[in-house]
């Protein structure tokens, strides 16, 4: 009797020492997800109104330069009363091939910082039917081919645009332009008339990045694993090489 008692007290003390750690746990993993839910609304919520991005962008034509395909002017935009350039909201460009992201207001913030922002403010209107700018006009999508494919309307992007493949894009959009959203610093767009999966130029002003968005060294990293030398490089072949002093 007093050993089965005694066995029913062990029970009942471990009892009492699992709940605490099962409630330690629960806050641990509670905590855990809200830690992940509040960097995912982190995200969502960039750039704010503290943010300064840029982006590289360039429009290209597969049609023009007798179907060989060409960059189009850059979009100069247009001076407010004032002799500033039109920017109601803080995504514009100043004639320099780059989108700058520093959003004035909250309707310009996080979800709402968007491609059509950027329209809005250089003038440009574009649809699955083409893109018009006063910089070169219209470039129209209907019955457009080019390499005897046929030719679409497309946004096309790179998410670090510093170590981008043209051939590799992250994402490329073929319709509701307007809602295409600026992610991050340092990202690629190329608005684009060429047929679906084509591959298309990286803008020019990618590597003018740095100079605007110096953080974005961090885009930079070294590849992983080790250095493979080439072997088969010619000693006589002029150039630099360090001497062995032993």
């Amino acid at each position: 009797m007093a050993r089965a008692a005694s066995m029913g007290d062990v029970g009942q003390r471990r009892r009492i020492i699992g709940f605490p750690a099962l409630v330690v746990l629960i806050i641990l993993v509670g905590c855990g997800v809200v830690a992940i839910a509040w960097s995912l609304r982190e995200a969502e919520s960039r750039p704010g109104l503290s943010d300064h991005w840029h982006s590289a962008y360039a429009v290209w034509d597969c049609t023009d330069n007798n179907g060989e395909g060409a960059f189009q002017p850059i979009f100069e935009g247009r001076l407010n009363p004032q002799g500033y350039p039109y920017d109601p909201e803080g995504i514009h460009s100043h004639s320099d091939g780059l989108i700058h992201i520093h959003p004035f207001t909250a309707n310009a913030a996080g979800e709402d910082a968007v491609m059509a922002k950027f329209f809005e403010s250089m003038f440009v209107k574009m649809d699955v039917n083409g893109i018009t700018a006063s910089e070169f006009g219209v470039i129209s999508a209907v019955g457009a081919e080019c390499d005897g494919q046929p030719a679409v309307m497309q946004i096309v992007r790179w998410s670090r645009a510093l170590t981008a493949v043209a051939a590799e894009p992250d994402e490329r959009i073929y319709e509701d332009f307007g809602a295409v959203r600026f992610k991050r610093d340092g990202e690629a767009f190329t608005i684009a008339l060429a047929p679906r999966d084509a591959v298309v130029p990286l803008p020019l002003t990618v590597n003018d990045l740095l100079g605007v968005s110096p953080s974005l060294v961090a885009d930079l990293t070294q590849p992983e694993g080790p250095v493979e030398f080439d072997d088969s490089i010619d000693e006589d072949v002029p150039g630099v090489r360090v001497e062995d002093d032993g």
